[in-house]
């Protein structure tokens, strides 16, 4: 089983303009509102690829309540806890012209301990060995860390994967707190300020990744925009191209990516393929507009197109 874990879910809106320019007024040429967080967005990729996810977390008001009823019609099981106060709106602001773009993220409703103690027991209940707990995303205020660290050490109990996909002060109160998860997700900016490092080429990214490894974390998986991906796994290191695609909106890709991981490591167990599936799924969302994410047909016929390399562990990326 995999279990998504979305704390801080949200209602995603995207504005599309032609040419966003600050300080100015910008006419909206499209908007649309979608469910979204990463927990979220992990468990609808995994829909899309053919694999059974459980999404859990916090959900509020009458926004949370729509974030569920989405899912249920889309024929992802849910348990969430509710929580007082309303689910957070993301706005997100996409350049047409040059296909960036801005957010405006909310903090959320503040979870209170006793929720988060709710949710400590249900997923107690739900892990199972051999399976994958996926912690995706922020954490609502008081925004305390503490709650990943618990559930890393929960699912380590019951024999369950766990993968974080979260920013660098997250990661680092984790991993100072002595909790591992199996594996790492995190893309070059927040690698930069997980190791104080300047991450600026794929051989600055290796290196800082080789590190969190001797950190103690067995897999760690940095993502670098359109330039691909860098892997240090357990099974070796590796250098992943995506396919080359015509990008419309990178929104959501690289939790698309993450879906894409999971799905290939409990379907095949295999790093090669897992990364190409991952960069498969990934390119196969910046195909679509706004938050919208990867349809399973585009990404297996992008799969072949991704290029998966083994990097010796004494050797640099170029």
């Amino acid at each position: 089983m995999i279990i998504t874990v979305a704390l801080n879910p949200a209602l995603d809106q995207t504005v599309e303009v032609e040419h966003f320019a600050p300080a100015d007024t910008n006419r909206v040429l499209d908007m649309r509102f979608d469910i979204g967080g990463k927990g979220i967005n992990v468990a609808r990729v995994l829909k899309t690829l053919g694999f059974e996810a459980l999404a859990t977390g916090f959900a509020a008001g009458a926004r949370g309540r729509q974030i569920i009823e989405q899912l249920e019609d889309s024929g992802i099981g849910c348990d969430f806890i509710y929580v007082p106060g309303e689910t957070r709106t993301n706005i997100t602001v996409l350049d047409r012209a040059t296909h960036t773009h801005t957010q405006l993220a909310l903090p959320g409703p503040e979870v209170g301990p006793e929720a988060g103690a709710q949710l400590r027991d249900r997923l107690r209940r739900r892990v199972r060995e051999g399976g994958w707990l996926v912690l995706a995303g922020s954490i609502p205020p008081p925004g305390d860390p503490a709650i990943y660290t618990d559930l890393i050490r929960m699912a380590d109990e019951h024999g369950t994967q766990t993968a974080l996909d979260a920013d660098g002060p997250i990661v680092k109160a984790v991993l100072d707190a002595g909790a591992h998860p199996t594996l790492l997700k995190i893309n070059d900016h927040e690698l930069a300020r997980l190791t104080r490092q300047t991450i600026e080429d794929e051989d600055e990214a290796l290196q800082a990744a080789r590190l969190v490894r001797e950190w103690g974390v067995p897999n760690v998986v940095v993502t670098l925009g359109s330039d691909g991906a860098i892997a240090v796994t357990a099974d070796g290191d590796f250098l992943v191209r995506p396919p080359y695609v015509d990008v419309v909106s990178a929104v959501g890709a690289g939790d698309a990516f993450t879906g894409g991981l999971i799905c290939g490591l409990m379907r095949e167990h295999d790093w090669a393929y897992a990364l190409a599936l991952a960069a498969a799924a990934g390119s196969a969302t910046c195909q679509t507009p706004g938050t919208m994410l990867c349809e399973g047909v585009d990404v297996i016929g992008l799969v072949a197109k991704a290029v998966v390399e083994r990097i010796p562990m004494s050797a640099a990326t170029r």
